[in-house]
C-alpha cells in the first residue's frame, strides 16, 4: 500500500465523510486560526493523523472558519519539555504533548504511563481515561490548560546495538529510556538507565554512547534506528501515551457553539490517533525485520528476538517491584492509594512505597 493511500484512509478516519461533516458545520463558528504544536515530523501520528487534521478537515469541516497553524517539535526545534510552558504562556493555543514533558506535577502524570503497566492497546487508552480528573486538576492549576484528547504511540519495545539472546542480556548495559518509569523498569532488569532526547539517540547508538534504547516499533525504524542497531526485542514495555491540551484562556474566547464544535472535532481526531497505533505497531515490526510488508520505506533486516516466558516474567517481575513501588515514592502515599484504587485494582496491579 503505497503512503499517499494511507495518508488517504487515515484523513478520512479524522473526519468521516468530509463533505457532510463540511455542509453541517453551524453557520454561528467564530473564526479562528489555531496556533499548534505537535509532535515529530517524520513519525506517521505527525504526518498522516496530526497535520493533515489541523492542516486541511478541520478547515473542510468548518466551512473555512476554523483553521489550523502546526508546526511540528522537529520544527521547533524542541526536545520537548519547554512544549507546556509555551501552550501555558499562550505562544501555542494547542499542543500535542507526552506525560514526560510535565515538570511540575510529574509525578501524576507519569501514572499514566508507567513502564510495563499497559499490557495492550486497550488497556493503555482505559489508563488514560481512568486517571484522566487527576490529569486534568494539574493541566488546570499548573499550565491554564484542559486536556481535550489522548494518543499513544507504538507499543514500546528494545533495539541494541548488537545481537542479544534475551533480557538477561541487558545486563550491564547503557539502554536510552524517556521518562522515570523506564529507567526504573531498566535498573530492575540489571542495564543502567541514559536520557537522551529522541533525535539524538542515533548518534548515541551509533558511537556506543548506549548500547540499547527504547522506543515505538515503527517510530524507531522512522528515526533510522535499524542503521546503527543489530537487535529489535518484541516484548511489550507499554506505549508511550499522549494527549492534546488546549490553552484555556485561547478556549474561554471560543463562543459556546465553537467549543461544543471543536470538542466534536478533537474526538475525531482522538479516534484516528487511536486507530493507528495498532496498525503501526504491526508495521514497525515488519519494517524493521522485513518479516512482512512495510509501506512507508525499505525493510530493514533485524534480528528478531521474541520474548520468552521468562522475557515476560522478567518485566511483570520490574514492574511490581521496582516500577510501581519506585512511583509510588514520588507521587506519595495518598497518590498512589487513589491510583491503585482508580486505575490498578481493574488489573491487579498495586502501588505501594517499599
Amino acid at each position: 500500500m503505497k503512503v499517499a493511500r494511507i495518508l488517504g484512509l487515515t484523513a478520512a478516519l479524522v473526519v468521516g465523510a468530509s463533505g457532510m461533516a463540511a455542509a453541517q458545520a453551524p453557520a454561528n463558528l467564530d473564526t479562528k486560526k489555531f496556533n499548534v504544536v505537535g509532535t515529530w515530523n517524520f513519525l506517521n501520528i505527525n504526518k498522516v493523523v496530526e497535520a493533515p487534521f489541523w492542516s486541511e478537515q478541520l478547515g473542510k469541516d468548518s466551512g473555512g472558519k476554523l483553521t489550523g497553524n502546526i508546526k511540528s517539535i522537529t520544527e521547533l526545534n524542541l526536545k520537548g519539555t519547554e512544549v507546556l510552558r509555551l501552550l501555558k504562556s499562550g505562544v501555542y493555543d494547542v499542543a500535542h504533548a507526552l506525560p514526560i514533558y510535565v515538570d511540575d506535577g510529574a509525578a501524576v502524570f507519569e501514572a499514566s504511563d508507567l513502564s510495563g503497566a499497559a499490557a495492550s492497546i486497550t488497556q493503555q487508552r482505559e489508563i488514560l481515561n481512568a486517571w484522566m480528573p487527576e490529569m486534568q486538576k494539574i493541566m488546570r492549576d499548573k499550565f491554564g490548560a484542559q486536556i481535550v484528547g489522548t494518543f499513544a504511540f507504538p507499543q514500546q519495545v528494545f533495539f541494541c546495538r548488537d545481537e542479544i539472546a534475551s533480557l538477561a542480556d541487558l545486563k550491564g548495559k547503557k539502554v536510552r529510556v524517556q521518562g522515570v518509569s523506564q529507567s526504573d523498569l531498566v535498573k530492575a532488569l540489571g542495564g543502567a538507565a541514559v536520557t537522551i532526547p529522541f533525535g539524538e539517540v542515533v548518534p548515541a547508538l551509533e558511537k556506543g554512547v548506549v548500547d540499547c534504547g527504547i522506543t515505538g516499533t515503527l517510530p524507531g525504524y522512522q528515526a533510522k534506528w535499524p542503521e546503527v542497531v543489530k537487535t529489535v526485542v518484541d516484548v511489550s514495555l507499554g506505549y508511550t501515551a499522549g494527549f492534546v491540551a488546549v490553552n484555556l484562556n485561547a478556549w474561554n474566547k471560543l463562543s459556546k457553539p465553537t467549543q461544543e464544535f471543536m470538542t466534536a472535532e478533537f474526538k475525531k481526531l482522538e479516534e484516528a490517533s487511536w486507530a493507528s497505533v495498532e496498525k503501526d505497531t504491526k508495521e514497525g515490526i515488519a519494517c524493521n525485520t522485513g518479516n512482512g510488508p512495510c509501506s512507508v520505506g525499505p525493510a530493514a533486516k533485524l534480528k528478531l528476538l521474541v520474548p520468552s516466558d521468562a522475557d515476560r516474567a522478567a518485566v511483570k517481575k520490574a514492574l511490581n517491584d521496582t516500577v510501581l513501588p519506585e512511583w509510588a515514592k514520588r507521587c506519595g502515599a495518598d497518590c498512589a492509594a487513589k491510583w491503585t484504587e482508580m486505575v490498578g485494582k481493574k488489573y491487579g496491579l498495586a502501588a505501594k512505597a517499599n
